[in-house]
């Protein structure tokens, strides 16, 4: 009897021991009393200090809640993305003092043309659709903002009928901007204020922009409306590109730039034909995108990648849609055994839950080689709605863990909160975070690679015995009154004007 206590005694023992070797996070998610930034979703987003720069975008109107979930039943012009709903300011909102200030567009256009007449008015409207638009690509490298494709009216002075998917790049100076914003037009660089050029390898909405090995992504997403094949076509890909100066014959020309675009990552030949369409596990729109750092298994070190989560919709009946649930690890430095610079981890399920765009930090654990992926609320309960609904919206939290040294790579998740955004235990209205931003606090630690790459994974390892991080706020996106709410309006949804404090805890 005494061995057998002795035995349980070692084995309870052995347990609490490997236990204390696996690090614990907890996240939290607290309201803030920031009241005073504008309502917005799907937006342009650059920060500079403690300054945010906010346009583009959909936004509650004056008088109506007509931002938040587009009609369902809409025909996709006046009923279901209304022209109100378009958000036609640019907003400078500072995150310390809780103040913002804006002008309108057109405000935007006669200032910068009075200023500094090089800037055409010909040229000014033409791109005044990068600052009325929705769901674009969107990347900040160093004070430069980059805003690619998004949807909207053609003719945005007639925005009744004829809704497209813009072929449009701009590169934006954001100290510049904001300072057109403020007034102080002494400290405003015009010469590199904005740049604007198309590429018709670029036409998208609902994907995202990433940036690394000196390359820009431009992941999935689709091209939606009347100038797409057959009012849609999918990008079935990831295209690594570069921008730099409009050269024409040798000239280079005066505010344009241009796009040159590789060769498409994807596991169909040709992802501009509409049959790739129900062929490609790329086929995805508005999911979560991360950054990722995976070990190379070539040259073993850790370089910098892409993981998509989820998204939407899987080819099929559009009367039962159907969310993807499996992942895709885009790793462009090197190939798999199967030759591919990517990875398709089929096996992975994430069960409908967070299937939809939403905030998202990443951290990753040296002791273990272990990526931590976090998903805060958005669209995705876990359970398939019926008729054309996909699924609720959630304010649970999903999170992904990846050993980066896996070969093949894959990854687990589990809810680590059922309502992260209320009192709540249970998932319940209001729900937040479909499409909202997460900025990042300044002072965060991130990884670094070998070749001295810094990433935007959080290096946990970088902050010692330190217990809790200060990851950054949550700002705007879709807050919905119920599940499936369907629509816009009082009792459905509406754009969001409120800040959360993300916090990370070990």
């Amino acid at each position: 009897m005494k061995t057998k206590k002795q035995n349980l005694l070692l084995v309870t023992l052995l347990i609490l021991v490997l236990g204390s070797c696996q690090k614990k996070y907890e996240v939290s998610v607290t309201l803030t009393e920031k009241k005073n930034a504008p309502s917005m979703q799907s937006f342009a987003h650059g920060v500079s200090g403690s300054d945010w720069l906010l346009f583009a975008g959909r936004t509650n109107s004056k008088d109506s809640l007509n931002g938040g979930l587009h009609n369902l039943d809409g025909d996709y012009t006046l009923t279901s993305f209304t022209p109100p709903s378009y958000n036609d300011r640019i907003h400078v909102y500072n995150v310390e003092k809780d103040e913002s200030i804006s002008i309108s567009i057109k405000e935007m256009i006669h200032t910068v043309h009075t200023q500094f007449p090089s800037y055409s008015l010909d040229t000014l409207n033409k791109y005044k659709s990068v600052f009325k638009n929705t769901n674009a690509f969107v990347r900040q490298d160093a004070d430069n903002l980059y805003v690619i494709g998004g949807f909207g009216p053609k003719d945005l002075d007639n925005p009744t009928t004829n809704y497209i998917t813009y072929n449009q790049i701009a590169k934006i100076h954001i100290p510049s901007l904001i300072n057109v914003v403020k007034g102080k037009i002494d400290k405003v660089n015009w010469e590199t204020l904005f740049a604007f050029g198309q590429n018709t390898s670029l036409i998208a909405t609902g994907g995202e922009l990433h940036k690394f090995n000196g390359n820009f992504y431009f992941a999935t997403g689709h091209n939606f409306g009347n100038n797409a094949p057959n009012f849609q076509k999918y990008v079935d890909a990831v295209y690594p590109f570069k921008i730099g100066p409009l050269v024409v014959k040798k000239d280079t020309i005066k505010f344009a730039i241009a796009a040159s675009v590789g060769a498409a990552i994807s596991d169909v030949s040709n992802p501009t034909i509409p049959s790739a369409d129900n062929l490609s596990v790329f086929r995805r729109r508005d999911g979560p995108i991360a950054p990722a750092i995976y070990r190379s298994p070539v040259n073993g070190e850790i370089e910098p990648g892409l993981a998509i989560y989820a998204g939407v919709f899987k080819p099929g009946d559009d009367s039962n849609l159907q969310a993807w649930n499996s992942a895709i690890y885009v790793h462009p430095s090197w190939a798999n055994n199967d030759s591919k610079i990517y990875t398709f981890d089929k096996a992975y399920d994430q069960k409908n839950y967070n299937v939809y765009a939403s905030p998202n930090f990443v951290v990753y654990d040296a002791d273990n080689e272990v990526s931590h992926t976090y998903l805060l609320g958005g669209i995705g309960d876990g359970i398939h709605a019926p008729g054309n609904h996909l699924s609720g919206f959630t304010n649970t939290g999903l999170h992904i863990k990846t050993k980066i040294n896996s070969y093949p790579l894959k990854s687990t998740n589990e809810l680590f909160s059922t309502n992260l955004f209320g009192d709540e235990k249970t998932n319940t209205a209001p729900f937040y975070g479909a499409e909202a931003i997460l900025f990042p606090n300044s002072n965060l630690m991130y990884f670094k690679t070998s070749t001295g790459e810094t990433t935007e994974v959080i290096d946990i390892s970088s902050y010692g015995a330190e217990k809790s991080i200060d990851v950054g706020y949550i700002f705007g996106g879709i807050e919905a009154f119920s599940s499936n709410p369907g629509t816009y309006g009082k009792t459905k949804s509406r754009a969001s004007n409120k800040i959360w404090k993300v916090t990370l805890k070990k």
